[in-house]
């Protein structure tokens, strides 16, 4: 087996800086991690609090605490769905939606900047490489994930 410390040390490094930029707009958002997260798993539909705790890999307490913080604070709610009255929803507010559009924009700008001075093809590249990673590792889309870039037809490959 090759030695991959190189890769494994750029990857934790990595992992640092994307933390600490998310821990960063957090603090500027007063959110903790925890709660973005979560905000940002919920920003384009509601789901439910047992897929919730499968893609934020919490058990059920964990995730029911942090729900009441966040709706605490007015920024989400728990509904009951049509079908199951016994199953709970968890939607985000309209300010807990406009809070979690601003911080999703201000993460998604800080982290574009990281990779801005790489030309177009090596960043398309790494894209390709993070979603293959990301696909093979079943890591949940938990950011508002696009599709994989080689699951999009009207993607472009350099020439």
């Amino acid at each position: 087996m090759a030695d991959n410390r190189g890769i494994s040390a750029a990857l934790v490094r990595l992992s640092f800086l994307v933390q600490r930029l998310y821990a960063q707009v957090c603090g500027r958002h007063d959110l903790s991690p925890a709660q973005a997260q979560l905000m940002c798993v919920i920003k384009d539909q509601p789901r439910g609090m047992t897929e919730l705790t499968h893609m934020l890999g919490l058990e059920r307490p964990g995730l029911t605490g942090l729900v009441d913080r966040i709706e605490r604070r007015g920024l989400l709610r728990r509904e009951t769905t049509r079908h199951d009255r016994r199953a709970v929803m968890v939607a985000l507010t309209p300010r807990g939606k406009e809070i979690t559009e601003a911080f999703f924009a201000e993460v998604t700008d800080n982290l574009q900047r990281v990779v801005a001075h790489l030309p177009a093809d090596d960043q398309r590249q790494f894209e390709d490489t993070a979603f293959s990673i990301i696909l093979t590792e079943h890591v949940p889309a938990i950011f508002g994930d696009p599709e994989a870039p080689a699951a999009d037809p009207t993607r472009q490959e350099s020439q």
